[in-house]
């Protein structure tokens, strides 16, 4: 009898040592996944390479001057492309002369909330302009920004 009494306060303790573990196992889960959240950005901001040296001053400083005057720095995406379409005709781009080697660059972006009428438009380097829109359509697609999602323009 006492053999068993043995056995079986093993097999409670043993019982009572797995089950802390799988709690103390959960709680680290939940308390990794609240660090990750709080980690995460609501509104993910995009650097562009404005410093010296700029592979786009021109579009850097179509940004920068838009911002300094008044033109919000968050932004909130469209995907529609016909409003994004609207945006453009909206700002004034598509009838902007356009130089050789040049088009329009306007900012708040045609693919935002914010584009269209009353944005900043200037002629840019047509390299500039596509550079720009190259990443500006990773950043959606890396930080999984959808229609009406906010991000932050750094410039």
């Amino acid at each position: 009898m006492e053999i068993l009494l043995r056995l079986v306060a093993c097999i409670v303790l043993l019982v009572a040592y797995t089950t802390a573990n799988i709690v103390q196992d959960s709680a680290d889960e939940i308390e990794n996944e609240e660090l990750f959240l709080e980690k995460r950005q609501p509104c993910p901001t995009i650097t562009f390479p404005c410093g010296p040296g700029s592979p786009m001053p021109t579009v850097c400083l179509n940004m920068k001057t838009a911002i300094a005057n008044g033109h919000p720095s968050q932004l909130h995406r469209i995907t529609d492309r016909n409003a994004i379409a609207k945006n453009r005709r909206d700002s004034g781009c598509t009838r902007m002369p356009k130089p050789p080697g040049k088009n329009c660059d306007e900012y708040p972006f045609a693919s935002s909330q914010e584009g269209g009428t009353g944005a900043q438009i200037m002629a840019v380097p047509i390299r500039e302009n596509s550079m720009q829109g190259g990443l500006l359509g990773g950043f959606y697609r890396s930080q999984g920004i959808g229609d009406g999602d906010c991000y932050n323009v750094i410039a």
